[in-house]
């Protein structure tokens, strides 16, 4: 094994990031699952709280065990923390959409837009918590919010629609300025920053 690919297997190994690829496949049965319910209303919901599920674990692997010694090293960090961010929600949203396409062959399919929206949107707030509060509590926003939306549904007023931005209609405009926003400020903010110690 080179030095460079042993360097990329010990920070994947370090950031639990294969565990976090199991959940990764968890959340995909369950988007299988969500598709042999014949209530569309149930699909959905369930469609979504496998988002939810997939993006959880990806809070640990946003700081290592000891970060501060990892930002000693000569290590262009802020391209590094881009690429593992993208990398991730990429892998998770490329999996969740190939279970769609692959489940969702009836009327009830959980609109691609949706997931988009929400695996963006809730990696990008589970990053902007590493910066907030750190990696270890960084689930708490993202997840949390997440859950609210499910429990309370769509709302109807600007700011309702803009807090309940992952049940909305994907491609509405109020809920893809919450979802680019979110994205944006999350990315920017992990990729500089990092996880607070």
């Amino acid at each position: 094994m080179t030095p460079g690919l042993h360097g990329i297997v010990l920070h994947l190994r370090c950031r639990a990031v294969p565990a976090t690829g199991l959940v990764f496949l968890a959340a995909a049965a369950l988007t299988w699952a969500a598709y042999l319910s014949d209530d569309p209303a149930t699909t959905q919901r369930l469609g979504l709280i496998a988002v939810v599920l997939g993006v959880a674990p990806t809070a640990r692997t946003l700081a290592g065990p000891d970060e501060e010694l990892e930002r000693g090293t000569p290590a262009p960090w802020r391209l590094i923390r881009a690429v593992h961010l993208l990398l991730l929600g990429g892998v998770l949203l490329g999996l969740l959409v190939v279970v769609h396409r692959i489940a969702g062959q009836q009327a009830h399919a959980v609109a691609y837009g949706t997931v988009v929206q929400a695996v963006l949107a809730l990696t990008a707030l589970t990053a902007l918590g590493a910066v907030l509060v750190g990696a270890h509590a960084a689930w708490v926003l993202p997840i949390g919010w997440a859950m609210l939306m499910l429990a309370v549904g769509p709302r109807e007023s600007v700011v309702g629609q803009a807090l309940t931005w992952m049940v909305q209609e994907p491609g509405t405009v109020t809920s893809t300025t919450v979802v680019a926003l979110l994205t944006v400020v999350g990315v920017a903010a992990y990729t500089r920053r990092g996880s607070r110690l």
